[in-house]
């Protein structure tokens, strides 16, 4: 047996679920991928293990190939989880650029049926309950990436009246509305909304890299430029 073979043997224990092609790929084409996936395999095996459903096989399947693409550039070294090891609420990645410039990435995979209606009140109010609950992840002193995987096409101009209609809230001291969502108040919501950087779209069609202008530490434009590149990989 290949190193291959024992690897997909102790991640999967067996199994071949339909995640197990595409890993299988990654793992083989990228040394980089398999040296990750190799140093995170008990992670992996555990997460697999415990995975909800083929829904929850799909969220797993979107934080793993944003692994896989962020380590086809060699200037990122990526770690997993970071913030669980130090038991505190954080993103899914850490990652060093050219060894010294540190940033996070937070994945989530927006569901079809999240975007499947024709009503802008009902889409925009779907993305901001999402938007808002993955804003409460992003820690302070650091630039925060959220990463959107898109099963259908989300229209940039969607995004940004969600982000403009989560400001506006705040702005005007929502304070229910922002309660309801685990923060303490709008003014907590904004703090935390400033320590977003950015949020990438990757989707079936034209990817969309939004930048946040309130952002306490803005995304350097070679990160900008490397992300846009991995969109479209």
């Amino acid at each position: 047996m290949t190193a291959l073979d024992d690897l997909l043997g102790y991640i999967f224990d067996g199994a071949k679920p339909a995640l197990y092609a595409e890993f299988e790929s990654w793992a083989r084409e990228s040394r980089r991928f398999h040296t990750f996936a190799t140093h995170y395999r008990a992670k992996i095996r555990s997460k697999l293990k415990n995975v909800s459903g083929d829904s929850g096989l799909k969220d797993l399947r979107a934080e793993l190939e944003t692994a896989a693409l962020l380590l086809r550039d060699e200037r990122f070294s990526v770690e997993y989880e970071k913030y669980v090891a130090l038991k505190q609420r954080g993103p899914d990645f850490t990652v060093i650029f050219k060894t010294h410039t540190p940033f996070n990435i937070e994945v989530r995979r927006i569901r079809s049926r999240e975007l499947d209606t024709e009503e802008t009140d009902a889409h925009s109010g779907r993305l901001m309950a999402m938007l808002g609950d993955k804003v409460g992840q992003m820690p302070p002193s650091i630039v925060n990436l959220l990463w959107l995987v898109a099963e259908r096409e989300l229209a940039e101009a969607d995004l940004s009246r969600a982000v403009v209609a989560l400001r506006q809230l705040a702005e005007h001291k929502d304070e229910d509305f922002f309660r309801r969502r685990g923060y303490k108040n709008a003014a907590d919501f904004l703090k935390h909304f400033r320590q977003l950087s950015g949020i990438a779209v990757r989707q079936p069609g034209a990817p969309v890299l939004w930048l946040n202008t309130l952002a306490r530490h803005k995304t350097p434009p070679d990160i900008v430029t490397a992300i846009q590149r991995l969109l479209t990989a």
